[in-house]
């Protein structure tokens, strides 16, 4: 048996593949977001971002038990920047809480609730969906 690899060629300038990723990023959209309230390890992160064309918008924060850190940012033609970056205390640090709840959330994932295993040595979590 004979095996032959195709071989093609694409007659493509640099000019022709810029202007097509050009026309891509014009019309490209998208939205997410995702949410993570952790109340047995006691922190949490969220994330939001929108996309409309070459320009990308979004926030993220989160916490640790010492502090609730919110960034919001724009990605465009000007690149990466840094809108507004809030710090907020908020303890002294975290609380494990062995009867607490840890929810997550996205726009993608619909949502779920996990606890932990109390039964479990390892300490693993189990899915408590409703």
């Amino acid at each position: 048996m004979q095996r032959i690899s195709p071989h093609f060629q694409i007659d493509q300038t640099e000019e022709d593949r810029l202007e097509l990723e050009r026309q891509q990023n014009e019309s490209a959209q998208y939205s997410f977001n995702s949410n993570i309230d952790d109340q047995i390890n006691d922190g949490s992160n969220s994330r939001t971002e929108t996309r409309d064309g070459s320009t990308v918008q979004g926030s993220y924060s989160y916490t640790d038990g010492f502090v609730k850190r919110t960034v919001h940012y724009i990605a465009d033609e000007n690149g990466y920047r840094v809108l507004k970056d809030e710090m907020q205390d908020i303890g002294d640090g975290p609380r494990f809480n062995p009867d607490g709840q840890a929810d997550v959330e996205g726009s993608l994932i619909g949502k779920y609730s996990i606890k932990l295993d109390k039964s479990d040595e390892e300490k693993h979590y189990k899915d408590i969906r409703a």
